[in-house]
């Protein structure tokens, strides 16, 4: 049975980078953000939960590390759900699911929009800072794919040399 969980102004649903993201989270009252840093540009960013909203959804169901911090900025009312009370809500709501599918692809479209807006030259500068961000993050993997891709579509880029450079050092920690 899901739990109704009163929260403060102030208080933390979760934390980012959190393991454990077996909970679903879904705003009954009140407010929350989820604040998280943008891998472009490095600044926090705040998006509101609104009231009826499910949130965490994505870092449960890929049982992944939460992606932001959910904080409570008004007195909140909220539902949470594990993953198996979840699961049997939404095959009992197609609804449910429905909205979430809009709520994600309103997110992948506005991911698009500014992938696409952007000039050849920001796109390039973009991509470098987003491995600039996982290698800060000891998250080599990741910034090892990121510099690949950069010195795939940007060979002769003004940070060419520094992406073989990060690569690398990668390739001497091991980075897969």
């Amino acid at each position: 049975m899901p739990k109704t969980v009163q929260y403060q102004a102030g208080a933390v649903v979760y934390f980012q980078k959190e393991s454990g993201g077996e909970k679903i989270y879904l705003l009954q009252s009140g407010a929350v953000n989820l604040t998280y840093q943008n891998i472009e540009t490095g600044a926090s960013t705040s998006d509101p939960v609104q009231t009826g909203e499910f949130f965490g959804v994505k870092s449960a169901l890929g049982r992944y590390p939460q992606e932001e911090n959910a904080i409570v900025t008004g007195e909140s009312t909220i539902i949470v759900f594990t993953i198996p009370e979840f699961e049997q809500l939404v095959s009992a709501n197609p609804r449910i699911i429905i909205k979430m599918l809009k709520v994600f692809s309103n997110q992948l479209r506005r991911i698009h929009r500014h992938i696409a807006g952007e000039e050849p030259e920001n796109s390039e500068q973009s991509l470098f800072q987003v491995g600039q961000y996982y290698l800060k993050n000891k998250r080599h993997s990741q910034a090892k794919y990121i510099f690949g891709r950069y010195l795939t579509h940007y060979p002769t880029g003004k940070n060419a040399a520094n992406a073989v450079k990060y690569l690398d050092f990668l390739r001497g920690k091991g980075g897969h």
